[in-house]
């Protein structure tokens, strides 16, 4: 009985958390037994985070971002909501694994909100602009204009905007924009880039569209232009994540929670529809307008002052 407890408990002088040749690890003076094994397991999970930084990053923040429908589900429920908070886990997780450097370089472009006001401007007006000029259009198609009672209810927005901005804004865009995405354009072009992170995007928006709550065409057309917005302001304000923050809680506020709601029926599908064409003609002016910058600096990866070298453990 004594070898047998022996091979089962930890016998430990001292255990520390420590870096060899730049990559994070357990070590452990004496350990014997399931104790070395766990341990062994650990290290394996830390290597397999370290050789796919960005699959394992988007692989929990769905995971983060859908418990609450998968515990549901579960119990036979139905309801749940998105958990907006998964993609800054999922990189908090994923940086500290990388170790210092990672979380280093995480928490820097997390600080960084400089930029022309400009840049600061788009993303304040743009989606504004954007939802109510396909209100419009879908009111001249022959839905119902919204009407006073309904535009009264405009006082709610400032508070509603605030926790939408620090729930979704910021609990998504420090995952998608300010972690995965300049790891994305150390590597690749433009075009890639946005290919990678908008299938993502979309794939974390999956359950919506499943259960009814997002209608496919926004969740996909309407969802990679918002993308593809987003990330042009991003690399043309030298790495400012926060547009992406304030865009995207502005869209949600004007439209998801105002406009959309204006709308009901076949007047409210034609309404997303119409939001996904703005979103990529605004696409096509952006490109067209921006030529020079696209065909200069779009064209290869390593943006200046937006892309830092490719992910690796702390050095």
């Amino acid at each position: 009985m004594g070898s047998a407890a022996s091979e089962c408990v930890l016998i430990m002088e001292t255990a520390r958390w420590v870096g060899q040749a730049g990559k994070p690890t357990w070590r452990s003076v004496r350990m014997t037994g399931r104790s070395h094994r766990l341990v062994e397991v650990m290290n394996r999970v830390l290597q397999l985070v370290r050789a796919a930084p960005l699959t394992t990053f988007a692989i929990l923040a769905c995971g983060f971002g859908w418990m609450f429908r998968i515990a549901a589900v579960l119990r036979g429920e139905t309801g749940a909501d998105q958990f907006p908070l998964g993609p800054i886990i999922a990189a908090a997780i994923v940086a500290g694994c990388l170790g210092r450097a990672g979380l280093t370089d995480w928490w820097r472009r997390l600080k960084t909100a400089r930029t022309h006001p400009v840049w600061w401007i788009i993303a304040i007006l743009g989606p504004i602009v954007l939802t109510t000029g396909a209100v419009l259009v879908n009111v001249a198609l022959g839905a119902p204009r919204p009407t006073g009672t309904q535009l009264a209810g405009w006082p709610t927005l400032p508070g509603e905007l605030v926790g939408i901005f620090i729930a979704i804004g910021i609990g998504e865009e420090a995952g998608w924009t300010a972690f995965a995405t300049p790891q994305l354009l150390a590597r690749h072009r433009f075009a890639t880039t946005f290919a990678i992170i908008a299938a993502i995007r979309v794939f974390w928006h999956l359950p919506l569209m499943l259960d009814g709550s997002l209608p496919p065409v926004i969740g996909v057309v309407a969802n990679a232009g918002f993308q593809f917005m987003v990330l042009w302001l991003y690399c043309r304000s030298g790495g400012v994540w926060w547009l992406a923050a304030v865009w995207h809680s502005f869209q949600n506020v004007v439209g998801g929670s105002f406009l959309f709601r204006m709308a009901e029926g076949a007047d409210q599908a034609r309404l997303g529809t119409l939001l996904a064409v703005v979103y990529w003609l605004a696409v096509a002016v952006v490109v067209l307008l921006d030529r020079r910058w696209f065909s200069r600096q779009g064209g290869r990866p390593g943006l200046a002052n937006v892309a830092p070298a490719p992910l690796s453990p702390t050095p």
